[in-house]
């Protein structure tokens, strides 16, 4: 039998399948969520089934029982365009749409094909839709073009618009570096430049959509010429953005990007930059696990750029991680609010595992709710396309 302080609050979780009818579980959220402008979901890693259905079923429960309007999802802005018309009724093949419309490939998986088939159905049944917004930099923060095509679209043409789309298009995601590379000096600062011009210009436009579009292009290009990493700051405007437009939202991003307090290293990351802003209209529910296989991104090059992924096996958490202090409940599937919970009962964690890592956190400050999983799965389309690797879980590198 479980000793673990947490066990009497946690609330075990029947089920991770978004089609279960019965969602009387999840009545919980109702206290949790309160009366909540924006909720949170994080993930601890990217590309794992279990996390997507809790993610969608969650998204389902928000949306028919407390109207929340939009999901709102870590990809690319511009991409997301096509996928917002998609589930408000539009044409197009839904393979398609995910493929295109989903950065980082997210998208590519049955999972995310399920979720926006609802919002699809949803919204062709009810008044009240569902929007699908991403919030994040254009072409899985590698190439800038697709933020620069959508702002064309939206502003007066100019002659040499063809020409800065032939400079941005710097291909798939693991071959944007090697390509960038390769411009010219004079290629970079045309691309530079004629990015700079396009914010100028959407600003002019008065058209809020090409601004962000812009501002998008703007983040890639940053990255590429100066190592600058903005996206955090990108997404959090963006999210200020759509709440003008919408009264209550879901934000699905990785935990090291929803959590309110800094990331490891310092920087400001999207919860805590809208913390200060929304107060308690935000509700951040963090996840942990126990094991099982994630997808790893890998970095190769000076300064390191994404090259490869890898499929890892996790350890069991360490005893100083809110992943130990969720499993020692004993329950598979759990969530425990943690503004119930005392701050000396988490005061041996001081950390939380962020893919087959452990980073540095503060337990009492990071998230307002935790989702336990005690074992992951990569979804099918990383399973077929990667090779299997073994690591540990170990302290990330500062």
């Amino acid at each position: 039998m479980s000793t673990s302080p947490l066990t009497e609050i946690a609330v075990p979780l029947r089920a991770l399948d978004p089609a279960d009818p019965d969602m009387s579980d999840l009545a919980i959220l109702r206290e949790l969520v309160g009366d909540a402008r924006v909720v949170c979901l994080g993930e601890s890693a990217h590309g794992v089934s279990e996390y997507y259905r809790l993610k969608d079923r969650i998204l389902r429960f928000l949306v028919s029982e407390l109207g929340f309007s939009a999901f709102v999802m870590e990809s690319g802005f511009a991409e997301g365009l096509a996928v917002d018309d998609w589930v408000l009724g539009g044409a197009g093949g839904l393979d398609q749409i995910t493929a295109t419309g989903i950065t980082y490939g997210f998208g590519e998986c049955d999972e995310m094909r399920a979720q926006l088939r609802w919002m699809r159905d949803w919204n062709a049944e009810h008044d009240s839709g569902v929007r699908f917004y991403g919030m994040d930099a254009p072409g899985s923060f590698a190439t800038p073009r697709p933020a620069i095509e959508a702002c064309l679209a939206r502003i007066t043409p100019r002659t040499g618009d063809d020409a800065l789309l032939a400079l941005a298009d710097l291909g798939e995601r693991f071959q944007a570096h090697a390509r960038y590379t390769a411009m010219t000096t004079d290629e970079r600062q045309r691309l530079s430049r004629g990015i700079a011009d396009l914010g100028d210009r959407a600003g002019i436009s008065g058209d809020d959509v090409a601004h962000l579009c812009a501002l998008g292009a703007k983040c890639v290009d940053d990255y590429l010429l100066a190592d600058r990493n903005a996206r955090d700051e990108l997404m959090a405007e963006t999210v200020r953005w759509i709440l003008d437009r919408e009264e209550r939202i879901v934000v699905s991003a990785h935990n090291g990007h929803v959590q309110r307090c800094l990331a490891h290293t310092g920087d400001p990351v999207l919860g805590h930059l809208l913390a200060p802003v929304l107060g308690d209209e935000l509700v951040v529910i963090g996840t942990t696990r126990t094991g099982g296989v994630i997808p790893e991104l890998r970095f190769e090059g000076e300064p390191p750029r994404p090259s490869f992924i890898s499929l890892e096996n996790l350890a069991p958490p360490p005893p100083h991680t809110l992943d130990a202090v969720m499993e020692a409940t004993g329950l598979p599937l759990h969530l425990v609010d943690l503004r119930r919970v005392p701050p000396e009962t988490l005061g041996a964690a001081t950390a939380i595992c962020a893919q087959s890592f452990v980073v540095d956190i503060d337990p009492t400050r990071a998230f307002d709710a935790l989702v336990h999983v005690r074992s992951l799965t990569p979804v099918p389309r990383w399973t077929r396309s990667t090779p299997t690797t073994v690591a540990a879980a170990h302290e990330r590198p500062q």
